[in-house]
């Protein structure tokens, strides 16, 4: 009889979706969501002394000739100030970091060239993340941007 074997056949294939459908319901509710309503958005002290350094001298220290980034801090609690330096040129540049709903921690380490650095920032997790790199191109500062980050906010 070849209606027993159908019926098997579709028997089988719902049963099946009845057990992934079970799967999905269990799993219902269990994304991780970060609070990042914690910090304020505006800073309400700002240091005037920079939150991380990392310069290189460049021969004589009279002729101010040095290679290195210098940050500090903003009235935007998630937005730093970059003053970089390279042969007696200054420029300055803004560094917005993801709001992870913990006070930013900014770190910078030495690059893989002699004149780079890399800038970076703590997660949640206390784990470095790497940002941006900042080196030479041509006699010319280059910041590079190495990773992007987002955080996203759900609402019911």
């Amino acid at each position: 009889m070849i209606v027993p074997k159908y019926f098997y056949l579709f028997f089988i294939i719902l049963i099946g979706g009845c057990v992934e459908k079970n799967k999905l319901k269990g799993n219902e509710g269990k994304t991780e969501a970060i609070s990042n309503d914690t910090i304020p958005a505006i800073r309400k002290n700002i240091s005037k002394k920079p939150v991380a350094t990392y310069i290189i001298p460049m021969g004589d220290p009279k002729l101010d000739r040095k290679f290195g980034v210098e940050i500090y801090e903003t009235s935007q609690t998630f937005k730093y100030l970059l003053v970089m330096y390279y042969d007696g040129i200054i420029e300055n540049d803004t560094l917005t970091v993801p709001n992870f709903g913990i006070w930013p921690v900014i770190k910078i380490k030495p690059g893989k060239e002699k004149l780079s650095c890399i800038i970076s920032f703590l997660d949640v997790k206390n784990e470095l993340r790497e940002y941006k790199m900042l080196s030479t191109k041509n006699d010319k500062l280059k910041l590079t941007s190495l990773k992007t980050y987002a955080v996203t906010t759900y609402s019911k």
